[in-house]
């Protein structure tokens, strides 16, 4: 079987030049809430034809992604190339009630003696000598967002089309 690549790869493309936007605001706060309501997500890298996707738990600090990681194969990307895809979604049962995420942005690394660290622990409760006593060696990884796309069907409850796009590097 072949399939017209061309059609499916512009579908959404074509699809926003008709569709109802948000005010970038108002798209932008519904997105945050939805970050801050969950805590794991999907966290692709790759590079060549290497691709990883790994489940992960996320902290969302300061407009930013934060993970601590003591390593896996998700590095195997993340040392040649420094985008990054993430997907948070919450479970599907039917198509009136879906709603998910994708995020595209770049990303930072930092060791765990970094004050990038200290203050990450800070926000989250936990007291830096804890981490230290563990004597566990971790990567403190940053996501910068550059991209959101949120397809929620209560944005078309709310008169919008299901898809709405923000973009956080054309402010």
């Amino acid at each position: 079987m072949s399939i017209n690549f061309e059609h499916f790869q512009n579908f959404w493309i074509e699809q926003q030049k008709t569709a109802k936007h948000m005010e970038r605001g108002d798209a932008l706060a519904h997105i945050v809430d939805f970050i801050k309501a969950h805590n794991t997500c999907g966290f692709a890298t790759g590079y060549g034809d290497y691709i990883r996707c790994t489940p992960i738990e996320y902290t969302y600090m300061d407009d930013e992604f934060w993970f601590v990681s003591e390593g896996g194969n998700k590095f195997i990307g993340l040392e040649k190339n420094r985008n990054v895809s993430m997907a948070i979604f919450e479970y599907y049962g039917d198509v009136r009630d879906s709603h998910g995420l994708q995020v595209m942005g770049t990303v930072e690394f930092y060791d765990n003696q970094s004050d990038e660290f200290k203050k990450l622990l800070a926000f989250k409760g936990i007291p830096y000598d804890v981490m230290k006593a563990a004597a566990v060696e971790v990567a403190v990884i940053r996501v910068k967002p550059y991209l959101y796309e949120m397809y929620d069907t209560d944005f078309v409850k709310a008169g919008y089309d299901v898809r709405q796009i923000v973009r956080l590097d054309e402010e």
